[in-house]
């Protein structure tokens, strides 16, 4: 439907909207918010892959049953991307502050030495590379898994759903921890324009973009009680006393369960009950995410990052937006025309 009219742009009866205003970074995506009060909608205005309304009945319009993982697939596939945009970003900007930390020259007990040399940044560099390279093979895995389900259109399983939550809460908390333990060891240089420190908050964006952090550990959570409820009193105690790697998650799990039952179906109770053991929660919800960072396959994306990023962590053009501006109105240069994008 229009939310304007067609002639002087007003907007329609019922309708209202108001602008975000102003963010400290990603102000490219317009984001806004939009009121509908008493508007009335014509059917032939819903939403209808899934599911229509015809002759005044609900009918389904695919041969797939229509259910949340069939709806919420590119919800799955986003939360990829944005778990390896976040990872990559995040080794780029190391990869670049270590550029710059081998030619920034320091003063030290036994005469000039350069910035990268000292042990407390170096300590950063090692740990940073180790902790980001583990994730993204980690990553890397579970999106393998994923592409095989998107090439012969089945359905992911619980268990890689599960996986791509992991993926998506893990990457961007490592990416906001080895990020900021850099900006802490390199003085200045981490207020500086162009150096990515300034696009910090977009992790923040990342944490809340196809499925806020929160939430996704909340449903680790529940998908867990879930399994000690599928499986019973008794197979959920002997997971919990038998000696394993899981012995923990078990535990963890059936204590839970059991501080959670008196809720039964009281939503109110169980609002009460989940406030009270919120730390509970969160630490179950990251015993399962360790489980899936120990056991998953790990795996490497199609391109070895160090060539494909080592331009933009080596070198920026400032003049990057002129030198496309021609190509976007149409213009194409000859080769002998063409400047290289990243100088």
């Amino acid at each position: 439907m229009n939310l304007r009219n067609g002639e002087g742009g007003e907007l329609l009866p019922g309708i209202r909207i108001d602008d975000m205003g102003t963010k400290t970074v990603a102000n490219d995506l317009d984001n806004a918010r939009v009121w509908f009060d008493q508007v009335r909608l014509p059917k032939d205005a819903l939403l209808n892959k899934f599911a229509d309304i015809k002759d005044d009945k609900y009918v389904q319009t695919t041969d797939e049953k229509m259910r949340i993982e069939v709806i919420g697939q590119r919800l799955l596939t986003g939360r990829m991307a944005i778990a390896e945009a976040a990872l990559l970003s995040a080794r780029v900007l190391t990869m670049k502050t270590e550029e710059y930390a081998k030619t920034k020259v320091c003063n030290g007990i036994n005469g000039e030495t350069t910035l990268a040399s000292m042990p407390q940044l170096a300590s950063v560099f090692e740990e940073s590379y180790q902790q980001l390279d583990d994730q993204i093979a980690f990553t890397a895995g579970v999106e393998e898994r994923l592409n095989e389900c998107l090439r012969t259109g089945s359905i992911p399983d619980a268990d890689l759903v599960d996986a791509i939550s992991v993926c998506k809460v893990r990457a961007i908390d490592v990416a906001i921890q080895r990020s900021h333990a850099l900006r802490q060891e390199v003085g200045s240089y981490a207020l500086m324009h162009h150096t990515g420190f300034e696009l910090m908050d977009m992790f923040l964006c990342c944490k809340f973009a196809e499925g806020d952090s929160r939430i996704l550990q909340m449903k680790l959570m529940r998908d867990r009680l879930k399994q000690v409820k599928k499986d019973g009193a008794g197979k959920a105690l002997l997971d919990a006393i038998m000696p394993g790697e899981d012995r923990a998650e078990n535990m963890a799990a059936l204590s839970l369960a059991r501080k959670l039952a008196p809720a039964g179906r009281d939503l109110e109770k169980m609002a009460a009950l989940m406030d009270e053991h919120w730390r509970e929660i969160y630490d179950l919800a990251d015993m399962v995410s360790d489980r899936h960072q120990r056991d998953g396959k790990r795996s490497s994306f199609v391109e070895p990052i160090v060539n494909r990023f080592w331009p933009s962590s080596s070198s920026y053009d400032e003049d990057w937006k002129e030198k496309l501006s021609p190509r976007a109105e149409g213009w194409k240069a000859s080769d002998d025309e063409a400047e290289p994008l990243v100088a």
